[in-house]
């Protein structure tokens, strides 16, 4: 999540427009990052064609505009516990893309859990993903994760443009 908000944050520095999609649904943080804990994100109902009420969610800005949305944003308290199962959790990330007015964006950042579990699966299956970064720390069990999540974006033709290591160090000679 760190380095999703500095990503986003870089570009949006740069002039382009960032926004970030917290598919971590059960344990989102995006928004403590840009302290926006207790900011909740607003619906707004239209009429379909069909003459039907459709709801939408408006995204959140953070004071340097990037836009995000998060299942902290609709839960009554930030520390309010999710305890749903894998579909439902796929719901929301697809809800997050599909159901939620973002306005012009260049570059959207979709922080994900770890792993290769059902949200990757979801976000990579059902929205347009022009790559991954990888986040890592220097723990074998950690690389054996990272391994399998390289390889899962390699069998669904997702490249991964990026690995990062947090939390390790160079000992100056």
């Amino acid at each position: 999540s760190l380095v999703t908000s500095l990503l986003a944050c870089a570009v949006q520095k740069s002039g382009k427009r960032a926004a970030i999609l917290d598919a971590d649904i059960t344990g989102p943080s995006i928004p403590k990052s840009f302290g926006l804990n207790t900011k909740r994100a607003e619906s707004v109902s239209e009429k379909k064609e069909d003459g039907s009420e459709g709801g939408y969610l408006l995204s959140v800005k953070s004071k340097s505009g990037i836009q995000m949305m998060s299942m902290n944003f609709l839960l009554p308290e930030e520390n309010s516990p999710v305890i749903w199962r894998g579909p439902v959790i796929g719901g929301a990330v697809k809800q997050f893309w599909t159901d939620v007015m973002w306005e012009d964006v260049d570059y959207m950042f979709v922080d994900c859990p770890p792993g290769t579990g059902d949200v990757p699966l979801t976000v990579f299956q059902s929205m347009p993903v022009d790559g991954i970064v990888i986040v890592s720390t220097p723990q074998q069990l950690v690389k054996t994760i990272v391994e399998k999540a390289v390889n899962m974006a390699n069998m669904m033709n997702i490249p991964v443009i990026g690995i990062i290591e947090n939390m390790s160090y160079v000992k100056c000679p």
